[in-house]
């Protein structure tokens, strides 16, 4: 079984946020390989963002090197720029949430695990909380 990760999955653990054992149960599903993980460099930048705007310069290195070493770490391309723009132009979420959904679709993933109740409601893709994955699939 594949996923594909939203920012706020990441972010809620480095916030210790309400609900923040499932991201880490996922995470840690990941990295012992029993799914695989995928995630958009979209992610990784937003979540680097939150490192260094409190100049955690160290942490940062040691998220995006364990990203990559755990991960699919998805690029952006020409396929993913094109069904970004179409998923930004037919539902109206925000570019970056279209880039990480359209990067999520390419990746083949068999979910894309996020907080985010629009993308929830709007795309037709699997599309689990972390809630309803941990207690679903692990």
């Amino acid at each position: 079984m594949k996923v594909c990760l939203d920012t706020n999955v990441f972010i809620a653990i480095k916030n210790k946020e309400e609900d923040f054992g499932f991201c880490t149960k996922i995470l840690d599903a990941i990295e012992e390989k029993h799914i695989e993980g995928s995630v958009s460099t979209i992610v990784l930048t937003e979540v680097l963002v939150g490192f260094y705007m409190k100049n955690e310069n160290t942490e940062a290195d040691r998220f995006l090197n364990s990203a990559i070493l755990n991960f699919d770490v998805i690029p952006v391309n020409i396929d993913i720029t094109k069904k970004a723009a179409q998923i930004h132009a037919q539902y109206r979420i925000k570019l970056p949430d279209a880039m990480i959904t359209a990067s999520s679709i390419n990746s083949n993933s068999d979910y894309f695990i996020t907080f985010n109740k629009t993308m929830l409601k709007k795309l037709e893709i699997q599309v689990l909380s972390p809630i309803e994955f941990v207690k679903n699939h692990l």
